[in-house]
C-alpha cells in the first residue's frame, strides 16, 4: 500500500510541477500580449504624430509656392 501512496505522491508531484509550468507561461503570454498591445499603441501615436507633421509641412509648402495675389 505505502508503494501506491508513494506512486500516487509522485503523480501528483509531476502534476504539480506540470500547472508550474503552466502558470509561468501563461503569465509569459499574457505580459507579451501586453506589451505588444502597448508598442502597437505607441506605433500608431507616433504614426499619427508623423502624419500630421507631413501634413502641416504641406501647407506651408503650398502657401510658399502659390504667389500673392494682389
Amino acid at each position: 500500500m505505502s508503494e501506491e501512496m508513494s506512486e500516487m505522491d509522485m503523480m501528483r508531484q509531476v502534476a504539480t510541477d506540470r500547472l508550474v509550468y503552466m502558470r509561468v507561461m501563461e503569465k509569459a503570454v499574457n505580459d507579451i500580449d501586453m506589451i505588444l498591445t502597448n508598442l502597437k499603441r505607441d506605433i500608431a501615436e507616433i504614426s499619427q504624430q508623423v502624419a500630421n507633421r507631413n501634413a502641416e509641412m504641406t501647407l506651408v509648402e503650398d502657401e510658399i509656392d502659390e504667389p500673392a495675389e494682389d
